[in-house]
């Protein structure tokens, strides 16, 4: 007896010696195993799904999966069988997919269930606005709970649009006007509820939202006698009194006042001033580089060459990162890797949705958790401006990130090559690179005309009438192509690349190749552009720009040639330059 007990003895011993061993190889294993994200490989993702003992991970790649592409209804359905299990916040997510996939296979009652289990497990999450949307009908009570509960989430504001179309409320449009203004089909709901009886606030407010949807002459007309007062409404109508110079922009006006006179050390001596004071990196490069040139004119190559080294080591990008390189015939240090602030750039939900590659649930979410409070401080800008690209918004992001980077939203290096990133994306670039190349061009100086001129979005129309990616007149087309483009055709940016491409190497060749009367033309025209020509376009060209007499070309001028310059330096393709 003995004896078989000490067997049992020994048999446990050796099973728990199994189990700890086996614990032990399969904590080993998932320290080794890859982050799964939209970059994983697909045959990564596929062997995880399938075979991965952490049923957590199956799920992410099979989420990941049903997101890539052109994934067929069916195939989501597939991938996302059984799949919304536990109170993980990717639970409700994957709810909404089961939901949507069954409702576009047309399994209606399928579809159905999986709302009214996402509105029973999870009412609080944001993929419960979907469900009340898809539950309900334009102005029924789950559409008016919906309204209340999610305001700003566009599942909210898609059925103020429906509930408009359908019944004509007037609420429909002062829902619109509070929560999303520019909503697509808002215009027409604000402009029946101006034709309500509205009490003076509301009707101001309902202007002010058709004037963010750029119609001011609807505006105007729903105020009729009424004068607004509100600041947002007054900013948005142009009748705002011209804000004045914030410190710093009196005091570079000041030093640039100096430097247009030639007077170098009455502007070294404002540039040191302006050191004095705490300056974002963007505006520490512009004093830095100008008291660079002003040592240098005052005879201090040594100084100077000291200053610009700084400026490039400390701020590489943009317009004057580009001409202290020029000036020092120096290429800049090897970037860094990008990094993100320390505790992260977005809160941890949202960035990975991000991740998984599901842009529009974590804009979506985005809009919920902040109720529709525009971003404003320099994060919530860079924040924003991310989420916006994720879901194709280039427009409002690319000014969003813009503000981000002039707030010193990024601090130190490693963060300045990520938000460089961020505000210099590369849609369309193949196609760029391709009219680029049939017109002997630098690609980057064309993609960096496109990013400036139309924030890489192909709809947009100009005020002045210009269209399309490269933002050109009509009249202009039509002098570069027989027979002419269409205005549709310049919305095209398969036809409008190429013409824009085309203009722009017809403004090079009467600039003889100077890039900064190029770039002007394109923006002034070339009749402008050329009666400022003088001696400063080659010994000072920096000089020149800043005696550009329209402040929107000068302007534009420094951003296109600073783009062009970001794009070259992250995409290592300096060697162009």
């Amino acid at each position: 007896m003995q004896l078989r007990g000490g067997g049992v003895l020994l048999i446990s011993i050796a099973a728990a010696g199994t189990v700890v061993i086996s614990s032990a190889l399969q904590q080993g294993l998932q320290q080794i195993r890859p982050e799964l994200d939209r970059h994983s490989s697909p045959t990564l993702l596929r062997r995880t799904a399938r075979f991965d003992p952490d049923p957590s991970r199956r799920r992410l790649a099979r989420l990941i999966l049903a997101n890539q592409g052109d994934v067929s209804a069916a195939r989501q359905q597939w991938l996302l069988h059984a799949q919304g299990w536990g109170d993980n916040p990717l639970s409700p997510v994957v709810l909404k997919q089961q939901a949507l996939a069954a409702r576009a296979l047309g399994q209606q009652e399928r579809s159905d269930r999986r709302w009214t289990e996402l509105l029973q497990r999870f009412p609080a999450a944001a993929p419960s606005a979907d469900a009340l949307y898809y539950l309900g009908q334009p102005g029924d009570e789950q559409h008016q709970e919906l309204l209340q509960r999610f305001a700003a989430h566009p599942a909210a504001l898609a059925a103020a649009v429906d509930w408009d179309r359908q019944t004509q409320d007037p609420r429909a449009g002062l829902h619109l006007a509070a929560w999303g203004a520019r909503w697509p089909g808002a215009d027409a709901a604000l402009q029946r509820a101006c034709l309500r009886d509205l009490g003076d606030q509301q009707r101001e407010q309902v202007a002010t939202a058709l004037a963010q949807q750029g119609d001011l002459d609807a505006a105007l007309n729903c105020l009729g006698d009424l004068r607004p007062t509100a600041p947002k409404t007054l900013q948005w109508l142009g009748l705002a009194a011209e804000a004045p110079l914030s410190p710093e922009q009196q005091a570079w006006e000041q030093s640039r006042s100096l430097l247009l006179e030639r007077d170098w050390n009455g502007a070294q001596e404002a540039l040191q001033q302006q050191l004095e004071q705490p300056l974002t990196p963007p505006l520490l490069a512009r004093v830095r580089f100008w008291l660079g040139l002003s040592a240098w004119e005052l005879g201090d190559a040594e100084q100077a060459r000291q200053i610009w080294q700084q400026l490039l080591r400390e701020h590489p990008f943009g317009y004057y990162g580009w001409r202290a390189s020029e000036r020092l015939q120096q290429a800049p240090d090897a970037l860094p890797l990008e990094s993100p602030p320390a505790e992260g750039l977005l809160p941890k939900d949202l960035d990975q949705l991000l991740a998984l590659g599901i842009p529009v649930e974590a804009w979506e979410q985005w809009r919920m958790q902040r109720g529709g409070r525009p971003a404003e401080s320099p994060r919530e800008l860079w924040q924003e401006g991310v989420l916006r690209l994720g879901v194709g918004d280039r427009w409002i992001a690319l000014e969003q990130l813009d503000r981000a980077q002039l707030l010193g939203a990024a601090e130190g290096l490693s963060q300045q090559v990520l938000l460089e990133q961020h505000r210099h994306p590369r849609n369309f670039e193949q196609l760029l690179d391709e009219a680029a190349g049939n017109e002997q061009l630098d690609p980057d100086l064309l993609l960096g005309l496109a990013r400036q001129e139309s924030r890489l979005t192909p709809t947009v129309r100009s005020s002045a009438g210009a269209i399309g990616l490269l933002q050109l007149l009509p009249s202009t087309a039509a002098e570069l192509d027989d027979p002419a483009p269409s205005e549709d055709d310049l919305l095209q940016p398969e036809r409008n690349a190429p013409l824009g491409a085309r203009y722009l190497k017809e403004m090079l060749n009467a600039a003889d190749g100077n890039p900064f009367l190029a770039t002007a033309s394109y923006n002034a025209g070339p009749g402008a552009a050329g009666s400022w020509r003088n001696d400063d376009l080659d010994a000072i060209p920096e000089l020149w720009v800043e005696a550009i007499p329209y402040p929107e070309t000068r302007i534009y001028v420094k951003k296109v040639l600073g783009n062009r310059w970001t794009y070259a330096l992250l995409g290592d393709r300096l060697t162009n330059h």
